[in-house]
């Protein structure tokens, strides 16, 4: 079978792509950039282009069997709205259509728990959420959400398609800088607050299993959370703290004060041409308690969920390593 995968050289793509090859697929990728050289060696052919252009999109379709689309944008920044729609939604748009006229014989969409919504407080939501973040100027879980509903669109008209939604994800590779900056601060016992929220971990290895899992498995549009384990901030920084030997925060952060502080970062910092880490997206999500049962997956595509603390003590060496 051929493979596509667009994202490639993001997070998930670069631990992807090696499990596919073992596998026994055929890869190719799509994506904006060059492969990085640790791929170069494992897929087949590399297709330069912009999602958000169609026009790029329809040679590398080409005897394609099974398609993943990982790639999109990733920010809680109130000024990169436009590229996230365009990335995101336009992206995805133009991809299940190149797909649909290649008449592939599936396609996974990478999605993810932020744009599914906020369960009720006390609540463990699933795949049946609405989508309650419209208007709140929450535009990564606005534009994740509007790829989900082309995703759909498309799965109306034939398509074969089903949706991925991860939590956060950590794991060896990722360079998404909040996190860092987590490790970091946890190790250097800086961090002495933590916000009120917690939410669904999933741990890179679960993600990507349950990727191989669903070429073959899996029901035509629908989508499957992909969890490790819900955890508050406070215990999440408890059991990092233990493992690193650092220590842990001391008072839970007001929201109004997080949110405070994500506005100023964000306004502030770009003027000395530094990029903020806290936004005010960020911190008012991190105040609620994201939770989401994952029970579907594990029923239909094998998921067997890693227990926060040892996702930590595997990785804990790899962020920190990378933020000395």
């Amino acid at each position: 079978m051929q493979v596509l995968v667009t994202g490639a050289s993001g997070f998930f793509g670069k631990r992807l792509i090696p499990k596919l090859v073992n596998s026994g697929y055929k890869v190719n990728t799509f994506g904006r950039n060059d492969l990085p050289n640790s791929l170069l060696p494992l897929v087949n052919k590399h297709y330069r282009g912009n999602i958000a252009d169609i026009n790029t999109i329809h040679q590398a379709m080409k005897d394609i069997d099974v398609v993943f689309h990982l790639a999109g944008l990733v920010s809680y920044r109130r000024c990169d709205y436009e590229k996230l729609y365009q990335n995101n939604v336009i992206g995805t748009r133009n991809m299940m259509t190149a797909a649909m006229k290649a008449s592939v014989s599936r396609v996974i969409h990478m999605s993810s728990i932020a744009g599914m919504g906020i369960p009720n407080e006390g609540m463990l939501a699933d795949e049946t959420i609405e989508y309650n973040l419209k208007g709140l100027g929450l535009h990564y879980c606005d534009t994740k959400h509007g790829a989900e509903l082309e995703v759909l669109k498309f799965v109306k008209q034939g398509l074969p398609a089903l949706m991925l939604a991860p939590g956060i994800t950590f794991g060896e590779g990722d360079t998404h800088p909040h996190h860092h900056t987590i490790f970091a601060s946890m190790a250097r016992g800086s961090s002495i607050g933590y916000p009120k929220g917690g939410v669904m971990f999933t741990d890179i290895e679960n993600v990507v299993d349950v990727c191989l899992n669903s070429i073959h498995r899996g029901r035509i549009g629908e989508r499957y959370v992909l969890g490790s384990e819900n955890v508050s901030f406070y215990d999440a920084a408890i059991t990092l703290s233990k493992l690193i030997g650092s220590r842990p925060p001391k008072f839970a952060i007001p929201p109004w004060l997080a949110e405070s502080a994500g506005y100023i970062s964000e306004s502030v910092l770009p003027l000395f041409g530094l990029t903020p880490t806290l936004t005010r997206q960020v911190a008012w999500l991190s105040a609620r308690k994201i939770f989401f049962t994952f029970d579907k997956a594990i029923a239909e595509l094998g998921l067997q969920p890693i227990a926060f603390k040892d996702t930590v003590k595997r990785t804990a060496p790899y962020y920190l390593r990378q933020n000395i």
